[in-house]
């Protein structure tokens, strides 16, 4: 069963890397590496049809968890390519601070990063495929109480990263070059970032019970670290205390990912 698991997600890397290959194309033609961050939300979607058409089976567990990513993905791709281009043609200083950094051959290692990142959006899927796996058998899971438990997860988190958005947009239009500090962002420097993370703990949940279902616990646990170190808290801070004066104090009293109550300021 585990060759069966490797072997279709050997494919949903192949489609990852096409993917991920083309938007590398766009992004040189537009000269902005922004674009990336619109395809990798847009390539949950491409994953999840990728199983539902690949694996030639159906179960009610595959369809529920299918739309979950779908509706999950698009709202992010949604949020996501707004805000390129409203930003455009000016590029997400997180890539034009990295590109700075990569030294020569820039767009080659370029290349690989996004290569990287299709990789990453494949290891993410693992839970489609646990699911299409599970769908595959002659006879399939039932939803239980675990499934309807990640659907209300899920749905937790995509009310959570909504509200958070809105409070941070409606926030930047009144207080242009301030932190917001009100709603979920009085709890959690980045509450988006959280409640992201929260969708796609969701999905691990979600195959929990069914064969391999456990594997699916490493996505979580892999996109907390990229969230925090590497492609999200990390760069956003560091942009941050940069450019607003208020920001150090801001880290002194709020929790940087998971919302917790604040500390009193000394």
């Amino acid at each position: 069963m585990l060759i069966d698991l490797l072997y279709s997600m050997a494919g949903a890397l192949l489609v990852a890397s096409l993917m991920m290959s083309a938007t590398w194309l766009i992004s040189k033609a537009i000269k902005n590496a922004g674009i990336v961050d619109v395809a990798w939300a847009l390539g949950y979607s491409i994953m999840t049809v990728y199983y539902l058409v690949a694996g030639h089976h159906q179960s009610l567990r595959l369809q529920l968890l299918s739309v979950m990513v779908i509706l999950w993905s698009l709202r992010l791709t949604w949020h996501l390519g707004t805000r390129f281009l409203q930003w455009y043609p000016e590029e997400d200083a997180r890539y034009t601070e990295l590109r700075e950094k990569l030294g020569d051959n820039k767009e080659w290692k370029m290349y690989t990063i996004f290569l990287w990142q299709g990789a990453v959006l494949c290891f993410m899927s693992a839970p489609l495929a646990v699911t299409a796996l599970d769908a595959a058998t002659s006879a399939p899971s039932a939803p239980g109480a675990i499934q309807y438990a990640a659907i209300c997860l899920w749905a937790i988190s995509l009310i959570g990263v909504t509200l958070a958005d809105k409070q941070l947009s409606d926030f930047k239009k009144a207080h242009k070059g301030r932190t917001c500090q009100v709603g979920l962002w009085k709890y959690s420097r980045h509450p988006n970032y959280f409640f992201e993370w929260l969708g796609a703990l969701s999905f691990s949940l979600f195959v929990i019970d069914m064969p391999l279902g456990l594997l699916a616990l490493s996505c979580p646990l892999v996109l907390l670290h990229l969230l925090i170190n590497v492609t999200g808290v990390k760069p956003a801070e560091e942009h941050s205390l940069k450019t607003r004066p208020d920001y150090a104090a801001y880290v002194k009293t709020t929790s940087p990912f998971f919302p917790w109550w604040r500390k009193q300021s000394s």
